[in-house]
């Protein structure tokens, strides 16, 4: 088991009409992963979309979804629109351990794709 680490920078509604699918994408930096960012996609627990997360080979640049409460998701813009001078932070707990040196860097053979055990969001309010 790991814990990933980071900030959220960016988060953009999106609305595919075709598939009928409401998400909110979020663009992360991580905290415990040198260089390394993350995309992820949060939908609301109705959707087809599993907790998971891809590690690209040979770059720290992971991307994945997550799905949450229909209850949490409908606020989830909400707790957002508030701006504030520290960024929101996430913390992951993913199946796979992942194999890092004292520097933060990140070593894979192959990609690797890990379920998310675990997800935490903090917002700052003050």
């Amino acid at each position: 088991m790991q814990k990933l680490e980071m900030l959220i920078k960016t988060v953009d509604s999106h609305y595919d009409s075709l598939h009928e699918i409401h998400c909110y994408y979020l663009t992360c930096s991580l905290l415990n992963i040198a260089r390394g960012t993350c995309n992820l996609m949060i939908v609301n627990e109705t959707s087809h979309f599993t907790n998971k997360i891809t590690i690209q080979f040979e770059r720290a640049v992971m991307s994945g979804s997550i799905k949450v409460k229909d209850s949490f998701f409908k606020n989830f813009q909400y707790q957002f629109s508030n701006k504030n001078e520290r960024p929101a932070r996430l913390e992951l707990v993913i199946k796979d351990k992942l194999n890092i040196n004292k520097n933060g860097i990140l070593f894979l053979d192959k990609e690797l794709t890990s379920e998310i055990l675990e997800y935490k969001f903090y917002m700052p309010l003050l």
